[in-house]
């Protein structure tokens, strides 16, 4: 099977190609910019063919000469620019350019090459702020978008809806919980880093950490979001449009950093009510329930792997690995 992942080189894209490879699968992954060297000898490792193309995901004669060339056969479509207000006051008209007709260019190539399945990755950001008294949040909840990111994301789900009903078009929306992990890194398009990066940070530095009771907590492991992205590229029939990708529980923010000062003793950590002292996710978006995960669970067996403790030590393991090469 050969593979087309757009925004390869981001930190979802790695660890897809990382699962995809690691099975000997062919990956190509587009974006506009390079892979980190370090994340690059890492995937050239692995049994499968890797290659990289730079390329604009709004040209859609850049995707189909990619496409083409590689003989590629599915496609994960994870281009986006995951805005904050301040990107959203200066450059709308990019956001919602990558965001929406970047979407329209990727399903028009995978129609024009014939692919047999495409999945799009989504974002809990389309629930905005979800209705109260919610244990979990399924896939027919209604989404309510609040920032531009999510909006323009929701749009992109509206758009893959809308080939799969009329273009006959093999493709489902998989949204992502708050994904956090190994080849994490700010890209450039990511305004916001994840909860656990910022800890991570925070600790090895030996720096307090203040964070609101609030802060978003329906984590997943990259690792499983990769395995969960896989089970979509492989499940022989899709039946419904959209997936939730996530663990379906809530993850210990105190809990995790506990495990962060055994592994960090200069680290400490408040919970506060005072925003105004927030120095760890001042800019994440609303928390909400976990994402049911029952309707992937039918189509593809897929069960989120990590748990805290696992994930924490898979976590701090790559990090001691990857700190001294650069990352």
């Amino acid at each position: 099977m050969s593979v087309l992942v757009t925004g390869g080189t981001g930190f979802v894209g790695i660890n897809i190609a990382s699962v995809l490879l690691a099975r000997g699968d062919a990956v190509v992954l587009f974006d506009r910019s390079a892979v980190p060297e370090i994340a690059h000898r890492h995937l050239t490792s692995l049994p499968g063919q890797l290659r990289v193309v730079i390329g604009d995901v709004c040209d859609r004669k850049a995707v189909i000469a990619a496409m083409e060339e590689n003989k590629v056969t599915k496609a994960v479509h994870g281009a986006a620019i995951t805005a904050g207000l301040d990107r959203e006051k200066r450059d709308a008209r990019t956001i919602a350019m990558v965001n929406t007709i970047g979407t329209i260019e990727v399903l028009e190539a995978t129609l024009a090459c014939h692919l047999t399945r495409v999945v799009q990755l989504g974002t809990g950001s389309v629930f905005g702020r979800p209705s109260q008294g919610l244990d979990l949040l399924d896939e027919d909840e209604n989404p309510t978008p609040e920032s531009l990111y999510g909006i323009t994301k929701y749009a992109a789900e509206c758009i893959a809806r809308r080939y799969r009903a009329t273009r006959n078009l093999d493709v489902a929306v998989g949204r992502l919980g708050v994904v956090f992990g190994q080849w994490e890194y700010d890209t450039g398009v990511r305004d916001t880093l994840s909860i656990p990066l910022q800890l991570l940070k925070a600790a090895a530095a030996g720096e307090v950490a203040r964070f609101m009771p609030t802060v978003p907590d329906d984590w997943i492991y990259a690792a499983d979001v990769a395995s969960a992205v896989a089970a979509l590229l492989d499940a022989p029939d899709l039946r419904e449009p959209v997936y939730h990708l996530a663990t379906g529980r809530r993850w210990s923010v105190p809990s995790w950093c506990d495990r962060l000062q055994s592994a960090f003793p200069g680290f400490t950590y408040e919970v506060t009510a005072d925003a105004s002292r927030v120095t760890i996710g001042a800019s994440a978006p609303s928390p909400r329930p976990p994402f049911s995960v029952e309707r992937i669970r039918r189509a593809t067996a897929f069960t989120a792997a990590y748990d805290e403790a696992s994930a924490f030590d898979d976590y701090i393991e790559w990090h001691r690995a990857t700190v001294n090469q650069g990352f």
